[in-house]
C-alpha cells in the first residue's frame, strides 16, 4: 500500500518541486515530450494492465497508466493543468493503497490472486 500509494508519486512530485521551480526554461522546451510520454504511458499500461491475470498486477499496471494523465498535466505549463495533476496525485494516492487494500484482504480471505481461479462474486456465510 505504501508503495503504490507514496512512492509512484514521488517521480511526479520531483517534476513539479524540481523541474519546474528551478528549470522553468527547460520545462518549457521538454514539455511537448512529456506529453507524448504520459500519452504513451497511459495507452501502453492501459492495454498490459487488461492482459494480466494476478489481481495485484493488474492494480499496479492500471496505476502506472493513471499516472500518464498525470504526467499530462504536468506538461501542459498551464494552472488548470497542474491543479489537475496535483489533484490526481493526491486522490490517486489514496485510491491507490485503497485498492491494494481490498486486493490483500481479497488475498487474505480466498488466498487466490489469479483472476480466473475466482470465479466470480459469491457470499460466504
Amino acid at each position: 500500500m505504501l508503495l503504490a500509494g507514496i512512492l509512484l508519486k514521488m517521480g511526479a512530485y520531483g517534476l513539479v518541486r524540481i523541474n519546474m521551480e528551478l528549470f522553468p526554461h527547460a520545462h518549457s522546451i521538454f514539455s511537448p515530450w512529456l506529453i507524448i510520454i504520459g500519452a504513451t504511458q497511459i495507452i501502453y499500461a492501459a492495454s498490459t494492465s487488461l492482459g494480466q491475470r494476478n489481481l495485484k498486477k493488474r492494480i499496479a499496471y492500471s496505476s502506472v497508466s493513471h499516472m500518464g494523465f498525470i504526467i499530462i498535466g504536468i506538461g501542459s505549463i498551464t494552472d488548470m493543468g497542474l491543479n489537475g495533476a496535483l489533484l490526481q496525485i493526491i486522490s490517486h494516492g489514496f485510491i491507490g493503497a485503497a485498492l491494494f487494500f481490498l486486493a490483500g484482504t481479497t488475498y487474505d480471505r480466498i488466498r487466490l490472486v489469479y483472476l480466473d481461479e475466482m470465479g466470480g462474486i459469491e457470499y460466504f456465510h
